[in-house]
C-alpha cells in the first residue's frame, strides 16, 4: 500500500494553523472519527447501568461533563473506546441521558454489547449518528474561532470532554470538546437542516486549513497517529487486548468508581503485574530526515498491519506492528507497536526484520505529539530537543530549546539543556553564561554549580571551579528545608532547621535497619534523609539491590551520582531504572530518567 506523500504538506499546515472539516460519513477515504457515530442512552437507570458497564466514571459526572471511557469484556478484553457525555438540562428529557461518541462503524456493535447485559434497568440505546450533520474544528486557536463564530463564551473556554447545547447554528446543536489529533478541538453536531457556515467562515478567516474528501481522510490519519490516538479496527485485536496494554488506562479508567464489567482483571493487572506486551512508538530515524520518497519506501517494507515484529536472525516474535505513518512533526517514519517486556524501554534501539533487510528503529513513549498549550508545548519542545541533541543535531536542538524559552522564560530545564549542549560543543564561555542565568532562576539547585564548576575547569579557572564545587556541596546539604538559603546562612540553617528533621528520619530508619539491614523501604528512606551524598548513594544502591523493582530508587540514585560528578554511573543507573519503570508502567519516573540519560549520554559522547 503506497503512502500519500502529497498529503504531508497539507498535514503540516493543518498541524501548524489548525483545521476545519465537515465530516461526511459517505466521503471517499473517510475513516475513524472522520466518520463519527453517536449512541444516545436515555432513561431513569441510564447512569447506574452505564456506570456498571464502562471503565470510567459515569454517576459522578455532572450535566454537561464528560470523559474518555471504554467497554471491555468480563475477561478485561478491550472492545471499544469512546467519549461519554452527560447531556445538559433540557436535552436529557425524562431521566438521565448520555451521548457516547465513537467510530460510526462500531455503533451497532456497542449497542448490542450493552443490550446483552440489559435486564431490569430502564434505559434505551439508540443510534443517533444520522440525526446530525457533523463538523470539527481542531487547533491551538480553536477556542478563539468558536468565540468569533458565536459558539462559545468569551469569558471561559469549554472544559475538555464537556458537552453543551446551543441555539446556533440551529436549536439542539451540540458542541463537544474532543480532540481528534492531539490539539484542542471540538465536534459540532448540528441537527439536519442547520447551517454551520459561520463556523467555517470564522475558521477560514483565522487561517485554519479546510479539509474535505480524500484529503480529510488521509490528513486526519497522519495527525491521529502523531497524537498517539488509537483506532479500534486498526490498533486493537477485538477482545484480545487488555486496556492497560494500550497505556491509555490513565485516561479511560477510574480506579475509584467501584465494580464494573471487567474491573477485576484490569485492577489485578495494575496491582500485581507487568504486562506481557505494551504499546510503544517506534521512530525509524535510520532514514534521512524529511526525505519523504525514501521514507515511503521504508514504510512499505515493514510487516503488514498486525504483523509480527522479529529481530534479524531470531525466530521469536518480540511484538506486533499496527498503525504507521510518515510524521511531519518528527521528520521520520513512525509506527505503533505492541512490544514485549524485554524490548519496550524508551530509548532502546531495535533492528526490525523487514523486507529487503533490517530497519533500525528507536522505542519511544506515545504520543509522538501532544497538545501545545503553553506548558505542554514547552514540554513537547524540550522532549524533542533532547532527542534531536542525542542524534547529534546540536544547532537544531538549540533552536528548539530557544523556542521553548520564548514561550516560558522561566523554564529551568531548558536552560540546563542549552548549557549541556554548549558544553558538548566546547563553547564553554557561552555555557557558563547560560548556567549563570539559570542560577538566578534556581538559586538553591546544586546541579547548576556542579556544571559551572565543570566548565570553569574546562577554561582553566581552577579557583572559580573549586568555589562552585563547594557551593554545589553546600546547596546539596541545604536541600530539604524547602526555603531559599544564602551561602552565609547555610551552616546555621542546617544546624537549626534541617538537623532535627534529618535526625528524626535517620533514627526511625536506623531502628528498622537494625532489625532488617536489607529492608528496601528503610534503605530508600535513609538515602533520602542522609545529608552526605556519598552515604546516601550507598543506601540507594543497597535499596536497589534489595528491591530491584522500585523505579523511584533508580531515579534518586542517578541524581545523587550526577551530583557526585559520576555521570557514566548515573546514566547506567537511569537505564536500568528505565527498564524497571517500563515493565511496571511507571510513566512519570520513566520519562524523567529517559531525559536525563539522553542528556548524559550525549554529553560524554
Amino acid at each position: 500500500m503506497s503512502f500519500p506523500i502529497d498529503m504531508l504538506e497539507r498535514a503540516e499546515a493543518a498541524r501548524k494553523h489548525g483545521w476545519f472539516a465537515r465530516l461526511d460519513p459517505e466521503a471517499a477515504g473517510a475513516r475513524g472519527l472522520a466518520r463519527p457515530g453517536a449512541v444516545l442512552a436515555r432513561g431513569p437507570d441510564a447512569a447506574r447501568f452505564l456506570h456498571s458497564q464502562v471503565t470510567n466514571e459515569v454517576e459522578g459526572l455532572a450535566p454537561g461533563e464528560g470523559n474518555f471511557s471504554a467497554r471491555v469484556t468480563r475477561q478485561g478484553g478491550l472492545l471499544f473506546f469512546f467519549s461519554l457525555h452527560r447531556l445538559p438540562p433540557g436535552e436529557a428529557g425524562e431521566g438521565d441521558a448520555f451521548l457516547l461518541i465513537l467510530e460510526r462503524e462500531h455503533v451497532d456493535a456497542l449497542i448490542t454489547a450493552f443490550d446483552e447485559f440489559l435486564f431490569a434497568d430502564d434505559v434505551v440505546f439508540r443510534d443517533v449518528s444520522d440525526d446530525y450533520a457533523w463538523s470539527t474544528l481542531q487547533g491551538v486557536q480553536a477556542d478563539a474561532v468558536l468565540q468569533e463564530a458565536g459558539l462559545a463564551s468569551r469569558a471561559e473556554a469549554p472544559r475538555p470532554w464537556s458537552i453543551e447545547a446551543l441555539e446556533r447554528p440551529a436549536p439542539g446543536t451540540l458542541r463537544v470538546a474532543r480532540s481528534l489529533a492531539g490539539d484542542p478541538g471540538y465536534l459540532l453536531a448540528t441537527p439536519r437542516g442547520g447551517d454551520d457556515s459561520a463556523l467555517g467562515a470564522a475558521a477560514t478567516a483565522a487561517g485554519f486549513v479546510t479539509l474535505e474528501g480524500e484529503t480529510l481522510g488521509a490528513v486526519a490519519e497522519i495527525l491521529r497517529i502523531e497524537a498517539g490516538q488509537l483506532r479500534v479496527d486498526v490498533d486493537l485485536r477485538e477482545g484480545k487486548c487488555v486496556l492497560p496494554e494500550t497505556g491509555l488506562e490513565q485516561q479511560a479508567v477510574s480506579y475509584t468508581k467501584g465494580c464494573y464489567l471487567g474491573q477485576e482483571v484490569i485492577a489485578r493487572v495494575r496491582t500485581y503485574g507487568a504486562l506481557p506486551f505494551g504499546l510503544r512508538g517506534l521512530v525509524f530515524d535510520c532514514a534521512q530526515p524529511r526525505d519523504w520518497a525514501q521514507q515511503a519506501t521504508l514504510l512499505e517494507r515493514l510487516p503488514e498491519l498486525g504483523g509480527e515484529l522479529r529481530l534479524p536472525g531470531e525466530g521469536k516474535a518480540i511484538g506486533r506492528l499496527v498503525s504507521r505513518t510518515l510524521s511531519p512533526v518528527l521528520g521520520y517514519p513512525v509506527a505503533y507497536a505492541y512490544l514485549d517486556k524485554a524490548h519496550r524501554t524508551p530509548g532502546q534501539p531495535l533492528d526490525i526484520e523487514a523486507e529487503g533487510g533490517a530497519l533500525a528503529a528507536r522505542v519511544v513513549l506515545l504520543p509522538f505529539y501532544s497538545a501545545p498549550d503553553r506548558d505542554e508545548r514547552v514540554a513537547f519542545l524540550y522532549d524533542r530537543a533532547v532527542r534531536v541533541f542525542a542524534e547529534g543535531r546540536e544547532e537544531e536542538a538549540l533552536g528548539i530549546l530557544e523556542e521553548a524559552l520564548a514561550l516560558d522564560p522561566g523554564f529551568s530545564d531548558g536552560y540546563e539543556a542549552i548549557g549541556v549542549i554548549l558544553g558538548r560543543s566546547e563553547r564553554f564561555h557561552e555555557a557558563i553564561d547560560i548556567f549563570k542565568r539559570l542560577e538566578e532562576l534556581a538559586p538553591a539547585e546544586p546541579m547548576v554549580n556542579t556544571n559551572l564548576s565543570l566548565y570553569f575547569m574546562k577554561i582553566g579557572d581552577k579557583a572559580t571551579a573549586e568555589e562552585h564545587a563547594a557551593r554545589a556541596m553546600q546547596k546539596s546539604l541545604a536541600q530539604g528545608t524547602g526555603e531559599s538559603v544564602s551561602d552565609e546562612e547555610i551552616d546555621t540553617r542546617l544546624r537549626e532547621q534541617e538537623r532535627a528533621d534529618a535526625d528524626r528520619k535517620q533514627k526511625m530508619f536506623s531502628q528498622v535497619l537494625e532489625i532488617d539491614p536489607e529492608d528496601p523501604v528503610a534503605l530508600f528512606g535513609m538515602g533520602n534523609a542522609l545529608e552526605r551524598l556519598d552515604e546516601a548513594e550507598g543506601h540507594y544502591a543497597r535499596a536497589a539491590a534489595a528491591n530491584a523493582n522500585n523505579s523511584a530508587v533508580y531515579l534518586a540514585h542517578g541524581k545523587v551520582l550526577e551530583a557526585l560528578g559520576r555521570p557514566r554511573e548515573a546514566e547506567a543507573v537511569y537505564r536500568t531504572g528505565m527498564e524497571v519503570a517500563s515493565r511496571k508502567g511507571d510513566l512519570m519516573p520513566l520519562k524523567e530518567m529517559e531525559h536525563r540519560a539522553l542528556l548524559l549520554s550525549a554529553a560524554h559522547t
